[in-house]
């Protein structure tokens, strides 16, 4: 019993480690993410297709839901075999085929002298056997009378038969002088006897010698299989394949019908009849799902790996896919009318616009036009016939998307997305039915209408996700900042009322650092809107600061440096207090946070330094508790107000004071370490500062001295 106990204890506290472990939960979540995009895709590929096997009655009318241009494979057919018919054969000389035939009549007409003049008794019967054997040679005389012949042999002078010997000789090469085949051997043994039976020899001699030249006559030309076959396969590959057009709707099998097998090639080339078995198609979508796997970890890894190791966001990027993969396979099976070529538009209702667009402003706007890509290629999937077309709408609605909410400046901007998608899909609709040839006046009207449609369907699927998405994984999306960015805001308001010089301090830090923001890669929008609050803190003791001093009476100069010092630093923390109690997103938070990092309040330290005496004041009571800037967006801020506050205190300000005054600052801040734990290099560095002096430059520029007496002329006025 204590054994079980012990054993149930160990396995319990297995496990329990287990579903700790952040590694198991990545890997369970990728394979549920891999499962779910699997079912989607796989999903598409089961009720489109059929098996059907020739001669078997078709079940139903079985439509082409595509135009497209197929081989004809039967007309092909037909005509490779005619021009197969058309090849002759090739042949190769024998050059020895004469000399072998000279041979064989000597070897014949040597027996038969040799017969001849022997002293044998059984002389006859060996020249019998002898002229059987050339007879039953090709067969051709059947009806030769050999003891005739023999008879005839026996009592002919020696002379007369080296005579027949010449004649055979004769006849044999005079006609294998010309080309002979197998095929016109029958020809060549017809002309030789002709020719035979006009030598004026006894009609018995005459048969001898055509039997043995008939023997002796060969073909001289060989067939060469190899060269035939070859010239054959050459000639069929020479047919250009018949082509003929099948358009959406046609009825390629007709219910009751039986299937012929040239009904199942044209289903094999529409990609409706399944040529291959399920698992090799599972195989398949498995293989392509985690090929884009694979790209879309080793983009991350190499570009986005904070966003690879945040599990919060991978959910959420993970989510994005599968909603917009949902509605893509689900608008694949809406029946807009009872026409099937129109109905197979609905696949341009595709809302990965959406999708790309939720990415680019919850995540990353780099990532969103790279996942873009992948759920375009997805989508080519989910639709059947032109995938390509499919596809190919879908990105360019995607890219459109993310450049747009890239560029947002305000929220109306997010329904002009919505034209500016519906747009870029009527002319990808329009360019997809060119490139197809499909110049259907009643296609193309509704594919424009399917086109403006999906466009604002995404729009407003992204804009209905966003505040969703947004609370629910404490994501600060640009419209949020847009609309922590109106002046109408109730910390902005108070701002405004109660430290005026603050805030006009924060319009002009949050102008300087968004002009700088973009050259170095930062975000814009987020610099401003952080450069807004940073100084909210200021609030609560605003006559402490020069900038909300409305009188000559400085509250300072009653109280002790480190007092001051205090005072001054504690408007970060009283600003975060502020911040958490109007519940700021904490991307704004770290602004009010990080943007004095651990400086030093130069000016109250100086002042303790004057009163104290050296080595009787503490560095480290007058600086700021940090933490210091961790993204090139805060670190921007910090050098704005910095630089800002600093170039409003100079006395005439110039050009040349002006970018003294800003790489004073700048170097300030690099020697004093404050730089060091963000991303920020020393070229962006070198970016911002000239980026600083052109900007102040423009508000601090010369102004034209009025003359006397327009002054005069104002003052009467």
């Amino acid at each position: 019993m204590k054994l079980a106990n012990i054993l149930q204890y160990f396995w319990g506290e297995s496990m329990r480690r287990f579903w700790r472990d952040s590694h198991t939960k990545r890997i369970l979540a990728a394979i549920s993410f891999f499962a779910v995009i699997f079912t989607i895709l796989f999903s598409n590929f089961s009720p489109q297709q059929v098996m059907l096997r020739t001669d078997e009655v078709a079940k139903r009318n079985i439509v082409s839901n595509i135009n497209a241009v197929i081989v004809d494979e039967k007309q092909t057919a037909q005509l490779k075999q005619q021009a197969a018919a058309k090849v002759q054969k090739a042949y190769q000389e024998d050059n020895d085929a004469i000399n072998n035939a000279r041979t064989e009549v000597a070897d014949f007409y040597s027996s038969l002298n040799g017969l001849l003049q022997a002293d044998n008794p059984d002389k006859k019967s060996l020249i019998i056997d002898l002229l059987n054997t050339m007879v039953q040679k090709k067969n051709v005389k059947p009806a030769f009378d050999t003891n005739a012949s023999t008879n005839y042999l026996l009592v002919t002078d020696p002379q007369d038969i080296d005579k027949m010997e010449q004649a055979t000789l004769s006849a044999v090469e005079l006609a294998m002088q010309k080309p002979i085949t197998e095929e016109t051997l029958g020809g060549v043994y017809n002309d030789v006897t002709y020719q035979v039976n006009n030598l004026n020899f006894n009609s018995l001699a005459e048969e001898i010698i055509d039997l043995q030249a008939i023997n002796a006559i060969r073909p001289n030309l060989i067939y060469n299989q190899e060269a035939t076959e070859k010239a054959i396969k050459d000639a069929q590959d020479a047919v250009e394949p018949v082509h003929k057009t099948v358009k959406t709707g046609e009825i390629i099998v007709r219910e009751g019908d039986r299937v012929t097998s040239e009904q199942i090639s044209v289903l094999e080339q529409l990609g409706i009849q399944r040529s291959q078995s399920y698992p090799i198609t599972l195989v398949g979508a498995a293989a392509f799902i985690i090929i884009t796997f694979w790209l879309i970890i080793e983009y991350l890894r190499r570009y986005h790996e904070e966003l690879l190791k945040n599990d919060k966001q991978m959910l959420l990027l993970g989510l994005i896919i599968i909603i917009v993969l949902l509605i893509a396979r689900f608008v694949t099976v809406i029946q807009i009318t009872d026409r099937p070529e129109i109905n197979a538009l609905s696949g341009y209702l595709a809302p990965v616009a959406a999708g790309s667009m939720l990415i680019a402003m919850l995540l990353n706007s780099r990532l969103a036009y790279f996942i873009t890509m992948v759920l375009a290629l997805y989508v080519g999937l989910l639709n059947g016939g032109n995938q390509l077309a499919y596809a190919i709408v879908a990105f360019v609605s995607g890219m459109v998307g993310v450049y747009r909410v890239s560029r947002l400046s305000q929220t109306s901007d997010l329904a002009i997305s919505g034209l500016h998608i519906a747009a870029a899909n009527v002319a990808a609709i329009l360019a997809m039915a060119f490139i197809y040839s499909n110049i259907n006046i009643v296609i193309v009207m509704v594919g424009i209408l399917i086109g403006v449609i999906g466009g604002i369907l995404s729009a407003v699927l992204m804009i209905g996700a966003l505040p969703y998405l947004e609370s629910a994984f404490a994501i600060t999306s640009m419209i949020k900042l847009l609309e922590l960015s109106n002046p109408n805001n109730t910390l902005l308001k108070k701002l405004l009322i109660e430290a005026p010089g603050t805030y006009h301090h924060s319009l002009m830090v949050g102008n300087l650092a968004e002009a700088a923001a973009q050259p170095i890669g930062a975000n814009p929008l987020l610099v401003r809107v952080g450069a807004y609050y940073h100084d909210i803190g200021k609030i609560k003791r605003s006559d402490y600061f020069v900038e909300n001093q409305r009188s000559f009476d400085d509250p300072h100069d009653k109280i002790a440096p480190a007092l001051s010092a205090l005072i001054i630093i504690a408007h970060v923390k009283e600003g975060v207090e502020l911040a958490r109690e109007a519940r700021l997103p904490q991307v704004i938070i770290d602004f009010i946070a990080e943007h004095h990092g651990t400086s030093l309040t130069k000016y109250f330290y100086s002042r303790a330094y004057e009163e104290e005496g050296e080595g009787m004041v503490n560095e480290e009571s007058f600086r700021y508790e940090g933490p210091k800037p961790h993204s090139k967006e805060v670190a921007l801020v910090m050098l704005a107000d910095s630089v800002e506050a600093a170039v409003r205190s100079l006395p005439a300000p110039n050009l040349e004071k002006i970018n003294n005054m800003v790489r004073k600052i700048m170097n300030d801040k690099l020697n004093d370490r404050q730089l060091e734990e963000c991303d920020l290099t020393f070229k962006d560095v070198d970016v911002i500062t000239n980026t600083f002096g052109r900007v102040l430059e423009g508000i601090y520029h010369k102004r034209i001295e009025y003359p006397d007496i327009v002054k005069e002329l104002t003052k009467k006025e």
